[in-house]
């Protein structure tokens, strides 16, 4: 008994998000520059900001929706009748929470709204 309790804790720990794991991490996003705006960009367009997360509980569970394209939809909502955003900044932002038990990692987007 002692010695299958040592593998599955072994288990556990190596195979992280082992039960169940749907998530979008961000690969790359290519933003709009303000001279690819042209002649629509204006200093007084107003700056959104947008969150997309990722949640990991136990090691066991991972879920959400991390990904660059889920956080400009995110700044978007902000913004009604926004075509895009240009002038993107970007950053992650990371929460371990008590040895692991919930870990968090979220992307995080800036940028004007392009009408």
């Amino acid at each position: 008994m002692n010695q299958l309790f040592k593998l599955l804790s072994l288990v556990v720990l190596v195979l992280p998000a082992c039960l169940y794991a749907n998530v979008t991490q961000p690969l790359s996003y290519r933003a709009n520059t303000t001279g690819d705006a042209g002649e629509a960009a204006k200093a007084t367009d107003k700056v959104v900001k947008g969150e997309s997360c990722n949640h990991m509980i136990l090691g066991l569970v991972a879920f959400g929706d991390g990904g660059y394209d889920a956080a400009v939809k995110d700044a978007l909502k902000s913004a009604p009748g926004a075509k895009s955003l240009y002038d993107v900044k970007t950053d992650d932002s990371f929460l371990n929470a008590v040895l692991g038990i919930y870990i968090e990692r979220c992307t995080l987007v800036e940028g004007r709204v392009l009408q």
